[in-house]
């Protein structure tokens, strides 16, 4: 589920719901979207769609597994996930946590200089993102996915064989590198 697709397919295709033997009725995501954690924001904020017979709206996250249930309409995927796993999932820290550190204009405002771009902490997250489930397809490369978190990258492949980085801080997503030297 580290392709973001695939979390975004988890909504809508219909499947059944973990621990139920048998079951011969389909889950699907039983929220509206006027809900603040519609399909999108939790992909998007790192979750797919994990419903079990007890939690029909259970979701869990794509890096550090965690699961979160019973969403009221007011809850914030970003903010919850942050709260919760911004010290242990590199996902929730980068991605969630950017959100926290924006104005209502959209201008990043970082007083925690830990949480600079350029921290260290911030770095070793960025790692993170090139070292989880298969790892970046140009690890063969020496050390070539610390040089992209260093320069700001978060590996967000589109499909198995994607190389795609993005910088979360300007947007910028570039793919097919060459990482010969």
């Amino acid at each position: 589920m580290d392709l973001f697709k695939n979390r975004i397919e988890s909504f809508t295709r219909p499947k059944r719901a973990k621990g139920a033997p048998n079951s011969k009725s389909n889950q699907k995501w039983p929220h509206p979207e006027s809900f603040s954690a519609t399909p999108e924001t939790l992909a998007e904020a790192g979750f797919y769609f994990d419903p079990s017979p007890e939690d029909k709206d259970n979701v869990s996250c794509y890096m550090c597994g965690k699961e979160l249930a019973e969403w009221a309409e007011d809850d914030d995927p970003f903010e919850i996930h942050f709260k919760k796993c911004g010290k242990k999932c590199a996902w929730a820290n980068l991605r969630c946590g950017l959100r926290t550190e924006m104005d209502p204009d959209g201008r990043f405002v970082i007083t925690d200089k830990n949480r600079l771009p350029t921290s260290k902490p911030m770095e070793k997250s960025r790692l993170e993102t090139f070292l989880f489930g298969d790892g970046w397809i140009h690890d063969q490369e020496r050390n070539h996915r610390g040089v992209m978190a260093k320069a700001g990258f978060v590996y967000t492949p589109q499909d198995p064989n994607d190389d795609t980085a993005v910088c979360l801080y300007c947007g910028i997503s570039l793919s097919g590198w060459d990482c010969r030297r």
